[in-house]
């Protein structure tokens, strides 16, 4: 399965679960309203504790299906490298202050067109990945980007399309386990002992959404994290350039 298969795997179950859930909400609500008309003031406690409850979870579904409208909110001129520090600070500031950061950027890498702030939450899930993995002492992660003049992935509709931007992420790591490369961008695919799995899926997710594609290369000490994003058009570096005016 590739990234853009879990992806769309993704936004089916989301979608499919929420409508599931939906229906039988509605009947929890209506029976609580019905219990509530002759209910005593202790009970009618309780009936209103239901609704909101439901409430909620109503509010929660629909979050989940607003997930698979999420799409690229802004579409503008992104320089990577602003993305890459920005969750770079966040993460040694947090969940990766226990490691040391290596990093080797192409200063002549052009922007890639997206948004800026989603491609900020692929990273810091990347970056959160690779510092779970890294050992207590001593664990190192590695930023590297690259131009690749020639790097082609074949996309939905069979078509060759060009993704030079590359990001990496790397870490000195137990690596994953030998049957995780294959379903690693599946939902709810995890080696942890808590947690569903969702986060490299909704990566997976927005690196689509943004024309991209993501893999994965593990063996026994090391992990890498592959990022290929196309180069941003000059009506996207016009249209920020004229944003940034705007200001």
């Amino acid at each position: 399965m590739t990234s853009r298969d879990a992806a769309r795997a993704v936004i089916g179950m989301a979608e499919m679960l929420a409508h599931e859930i939906k229906n039988p909400l509605a009947g929890i609500s209506g029976a609580a309203q019905l219990l509530e008309m002759n209910a005593g003031p202790e009970d009618a406690e309780l009936t209103e504790l239901i609704q909101s409850e439901v409430e909620r979870i109503g509010n929660l579904l629909e979050r989940v299906e607003a997930f698979g409208d999420i799409g690229i909110v802004r579409r503008q001129a992104v320089n990577i490298h602003d993305v890459l520090d920005r969750a770079a600070k966040s993460a040694k500031a947090g969940f990766a202050s226990h490691v040391r950061f290596v990093e080797e950027y192409d200063p002549s890498l052009p922007p890639t067109p997206g948004d800026p702030d989603q491609l900020m939450q692929v990273m810091v899930n990347l970056l959160k990945n690779a510092a779970e993995a890294a050992p207590a002492v001593g664990g190192v992660l590695m930023l590297k980007t690259a131009y690749r003049a020639g790097m082609k992935v074949r996309g939905p509709r069979g078509r060759a399309e060009r993704l030079p931007l590359q990001v990496e992420i790397s870490d000195k790591g137990s690596g994953a386990p030998e049957d995780w490369p294959p379903h690693l961008f599946e939902p709810f695919v995890t080696s942890k002992s808590s947690g569903p799995g969702r986060g490299l899926a909704l990566v997976s997710k927005v690196i689509a959404d943004h024309g991209g594609v993501i893999s994965c290369e593990s063996q026994p000490g090391f992990t890498t994290f592959r990022v290929l994003l196309p180069v941003a058009s000059a009506a996207d570096v016009t249209d920020q350039t004229d944003r940034e005016s705007a200001a």
